[in-house]
């Protein structure tokens, strides 16, 4: 279905078909969490709305500490899958023209803020375009201001970007052949531009983690913001206890009462009572063992469903680990890291395809042998001289070129500079083949 038939059949051709759809009550669910989500990471918590208590005739202010834990957690997940830049590997040709492009459009920084935006919210939009100067680059679009279209078998056919500012609302609206902007700035809803598209739809990225609709993502804050929620009211719980019960204790004196006071800067008074008579704190004892326990067990329950490894929060010691502890301390985050990549290498394709489109229009042109990927290069700790003991046996071996080499070495930023730089030393071409 095409994005004219979709108008036809929902909206009957109506002109602002675009305002009724984002006005419906999935989008409107979705935009909700996103900002839901955003405040969260702003700062403001379900615990802040606690409220006071009266505490010896006076009002006691309650403890509403925060924890920011989980933006620690999603910029651990941003920087393991991307926080080393990804390396563009294919043909040579190919590659070379690609790695200008991502120099000049600045797509390596583009590329961790798409991710970052995907863990945090569950979807992000990227529209490549031309800009004024010819050069290719992207757009990234706010994932409170997405509002994909997909029809009822789930196919992507139109998109559109929609947001308000002083109470003026802009829409963009984005079909496969055209883009339209409307503003309400007037006394009514009217179109302010128009414009070919000659780079088609705008991609959309998402997490692959909503079992509810593949169409879009779901927010890694949604796992573990309950459990963060429980240890803010734990932790705050405790402290207003420790401080009305433990801190301010009440002197009881059983017997008769003694009359006069001690100086307070004097020491070595002994202080008789009568005989029988008893003194003591009143403080209520609190029971830190089942809170320990509690707390413990909340704590590894965020770990395992956030996929953090124990010792980024200080919980466990490593040293002296080989390549193999490292793959289990890290086993959990590599699963999620290979499960967002494959969501995120989709978005990816679509852009190589768009990109590869323009370069055609502008006579250049590749082979149809000609490829260009991406290797995404983990943040894991890794023993660098096991792994480059592997390597240089897998060449001696012969089961291994030198550009295989480059490309898995995590000492490589840059795959296709590096070729060209061995080329320049006098490397022969045929030795960059896999043997």
């Amino acid at each position: 279905m095409s994005i004219y038939e979709y108008i036809e059949e929902a909206y009957n051709n109506a002109n602002d078909w675009f305002v009724e759809e984002c006005k419906k009550a999935h989008h409107l669910h979705r935009i909700a969490k996103v900002i839901e989500n955003k405040r969260y990471l702003t700062g403001y918590h379900k615990i802040l709305n606690r409220e006071d208590m009266k505490y010896k005739g006076k009002i006691y202010k309650t403890s509403k500490m925060i924890l920011q834990t989980a933006k620690t957690i999603l910029q651990f997940h941003t920087n393991y899958l991307i926080g080393k830049r990804v390396s563009l590997i294919g043909s040579e040709n190919m590659v070379k023209e690609y790695n200008k492009i991502f120099r000049k459009g600045k797509y390596h920084t583009l590329n961790y803020k798409t991710i970052d935006k995907v863990v945090k919210y569950g979807d992000c939009y990227e529209y490549v375009y031309i800009d004024s100067s010819g050069k290719i680059t992207s757009k990234l679009i706010n994932p409170e201001d997405g509002y994909p279209i997909y029809d009822d078998m789930g196919e992507y056919v139109g998109f559109i970007e929609y947001y308000t500012i002083d109470n003026i609302s802009y829409y963009t609206v984005y079909y496969g052949d055209k883009v339209e902007r409307y503003s309400n700035s007037g006394e009514e809803l009217e179109l302010i531009e128009e414009a070919p598209n000659a780079t088609g739809l705008v991609i959309h990225y998402k997490n692959g983690e909503n079992e509810e609709d593949d169409c879009f993502g779901r927010s890694m804050l949604e796992d573990i913001k309950p459990i963060l929620s429980k240890i803010e009211f734990l932790l705050n719980k405790m402290d207003d206890a420790i401080y009305t019960h433990s801190l301010s204790p009440i002197a009881i004196v059983i017997g008769q009462r003694i009359e006069g006071s001690i100086d307070a800067d004097t020491v070595g008074y002994l202080l008789n009572l009568e005989d029988g008579a008893e003194f003591k704190y009143a403080v209520a004892n609190l029971d830190s063992a089942s809170i320990k326990m509690l707390y413990d067990a909340l704590l590894q329950q965020l770990m395992m469903i956030a996929s953090v490894p124990s010792h980024v929060f200080g919980q466990s010691n490593i040293a002296n680990v080989s390549e193999v502890s490292l793959e289990l301390l890290y086993q959990l985050a590599t699963s999620k890291a290979g499960k967002l990549e494959a969501y995120i290498r989709e978005g990816l394709e679509q852009r190589f395809e768009i990109i590869e489109s323009i370069l055609n229009r502008q006579g250049i042109v590749f082979g149809a042998d000609d490829y260009v990927d991406v290797e995404f290069n983990y943040s894991k700790p890794t023993n660098q001289s096991e792994l480059l003991d592997n390597l240089k046996k897998q060449r001696e071996m012969g089961a291994m070129s030198i550009k295989t080499i480059i490309e898995k070495s995590d000492l490589t930023l840059d795959v296709q500079q590096e070729i060209d730089r061995l080329m320049e030393e006098g490397m022969k071409k045929e030795d960059l083949v896999s043997m």
